[in-house]
């Protein structure tokens, strides 16, 4: 007898589709000041950075977290972060790291990046890495290892031009070169399937290489990728943000028209996605499973029908008209308004950060959700083999694709995880062997992944699967 337990994502229906329609519900956490990044927990709680100093009157000093209500979780306490934070990033671990214009956290010395606790408070054992200026983007390497880049050209003594490494407790790794970089800052940086890192900007100069603009590959250890082509102006005018396909293929986002655009994983253009023009810029992007795009700017029109700072495209670019426009504005008499970007609960509701105060006729502080519009046929299973344990997580629909394979991972009461191993890519999924007996101790497995989120995608959420149950008595199958 085997056990095959399945959960899903979508009211317990295996590999389901449960549209509804675009509608802002009652998420309203009213900030008081402007929200500019937000990264999503695996238990689907959520982080928002900015300039504010205030949640619903509750003090929150430029870092909170909001309950799945959008009620402030008062198990978090006020980080206390002495200027703006402009991105998040979640670690497998639970501890969150923080990058932004800040020199102080939780009145202890820490120059642009820091690490908290699952509680809010400041994790003392990540040094302070003495950046001379802010940060703007997060990537965590699958060894721990921390990536960052923004407008700092220092650490400590030594030059590293807008981009750097740190090991897991924040001290410099100098193993990782200056990627020479020139003359204007790092905005995105982000990771290939392969482990090689992209970097997007504003500059002019990579490698020690004139003329190549705005975007670079490297290795995972840092040495500059020269194969990698230089990004022409007629193709993108800034890489403000990048989002990696499982494929290794990049969307960018910038001002260019159109202001997004796709290129192959070996950084030459896809001409296949045709995006369609829009009148202002995208800061924000989240990829679907079923390739559909979701966009957040400062547009108002895209392909000349009003869709007023969000929108998704479909997986060949084109304008998804499924999708309909949700209006976000700054006041009632002024319709300009920025979403400055977005992620995704686990039920796959959106929630939009900018400093719009009305959605449609609603007032929205900063910060609102729209109802999912399609949730992800969200299936993870598992199949015994001896003693171990073949566990699959299938994904289609809605919900964030995965750039980053997902980690398996193992708990013996389905609230401390431990993990098993990184995960291996299969059509419309991914799987992993877990060497754990079901003819022992009840165990459960769930697989968590990454994707990038918040503005710029400089931030890094989580998503983690439904769990699976070793307990025979669902031998039969059913769930």
């Amino acid at each position: 007898m085997t056990p095959a337990r399945t959960l899903t994502a979508c009211a317990f229906l295996v590999a389901a589709s449960c549209a509804q329609a675009q509608s802002i519900d009652a998420y309203a956490p009213q900030p008081l000041g402007t929200v500019t990044t937000a990264a999503m927990q695996a238990d689907g709680k959520t982080l928002l950075g900015g300039p504010f100093l205030f949640i619903d009157s509750i003090a929150r000093t430029r870092v909170a977290r909001l309950n799945v209500d959008g009620s402030v979780d008062m198990t978090f306490n006020d980080p206390v972060v002495n200027s703006e934070v402009k991105t998040i990033a979640v670690q497998p671990d639970g501890k969150i790291l923080i990058g932004g214009s800040f020199d102080n956290v939780g009145g202890q010395t820490r120059h642009y990046l820091a690490r908290l606790n699952d509680d809010g408070s400041l994790d003392t054992s990540f040094a302070d890495p003495a950046l001379d200026d802010a940060v703007w983007s997060i990537a965590i390497q699958p060894d721990g290892r921390i990536l960052a880049g923004g407008d700092f050209t220092h650490i400590g003594g030594t030059a590293r031009s807008y981009a750097a490494r740190f090991d897991a407790n924040g001290s410099f790794d100098t193993s990782f070169g200056d990627p020479q970089l020139c003359c204007l800052p790092v905005r995105s940086v982000v990771l290939q399937p392969d482990g090689r890192v992209v970097i997007g900007g504003v500059f002019s100069q990579a490698g020690g290489v004139n003329d190549h603009f705005y975007l670079a590959r490297y290795s995972s250890s840092g040495v500059f990728d020269p194969s990698f082509p230089n990004v022409p102006d007629s193709v993108v005018l800034l890489a403000n943000d990048i989002v990696i396909a499982p494929d290794g293929s990049l969307f960018l986002s910038g001002s260019g028209d159109p202001a997004i655009r796709k290129l192959r994983a070996d950084g030459t253009l896809d001409s296949g996605f045709n995006a369609p023009g829009t009148d202002g810029e995208a800061y924000g992007m989240v990829l679907q499973p079923d390739g559909k795009l979701l966009i957040a700017g400062t547009f108002e029109q895209v392909d000349g029908q009003p869709h007023a700072n969000v929108a998704r495209l479909d997986a060949d670019g084109s304008l998804d008209a499924t999708f309909a426009s949700v209006p976000f504005r700054a006041t009632a008499d002024n319709p300009n308004a920025y979403a400055y970007g977005l992620s995704m609960q686990a039920d796959d509701a959106v929630v939009v950060f900018g400093n719009f105060t009305l959605v449609g006729s609603t007032p929205r502080q900063y910060v609102a959700r729209i109802g999912a519009t399609t949730h992800a046929g969200d299936r993870f299973s598992g199949v015994p083999s001896g003693s171990s344990v073949q566990a699959t997580w299938q994904r289609s629909g809605g919900g964030e694709e995965l750039a980053q394979p997902p980690v398996l991972q193992y708990s013996t009461d389905a609230v401390h995880y431990t993990d098993v191993g990184a995960m291996t890519r299969v059509t419309g999924g991914w799987s992993g062997s877990a060497p754990h007996d079901v003819h022992g101790s009840v165990f459960w497995l769930r697989a968590l992944g990454t994707y990038s989120s918040g503005a710029g995608n400089g931030s890094r959420s989580q998503v983690a699967s439904p769990a699976w149950l070793s307990d025979t008595v669902f031998a039969d199958g059913f769930d």
